[in-house]
């Protein structure tokens, strides 16, 4: 799989730059820079793997990937905070 269907696979968003994620209010993570196409690919499944964990965990609601030519990255958006007041 490309680090786009992994994306899909797991509903993650996918940017192209890391400020595009950050502009749609996603926080950024791990970043890893694969030297290959095939390490590429393992390291997209190695942190949105990372992050479902902390979707179904209840963490953050939202997860997904900036995928650059030489790189990939993880970002979140937190879980709104409920006011108790």
């Amino acid at each position: 799989m490309t680090p786009k269907e992994i994306a899909t696979h797991y509903e993650a968003k996918v940017f192209d730059t890391p400020e595009a994620a950050q502009t749609a209010g996603f926080v950024l993570m791990d970043t890893m820079a694969p030297r290959n196409v095939w390490n590429k690919a393992s390291a997209a499944n190695s942190i949105v793997l990372k992050l479902v964990d902390r979707r179904e965990a209840g963490e953050v609601e939202e997860i997904g990937l900036v995928i650059e030519p030489f790189r990939v990255t993880g970002c979140f958006k937190s879980q709104p905070q409920i006011n108790t007041d």
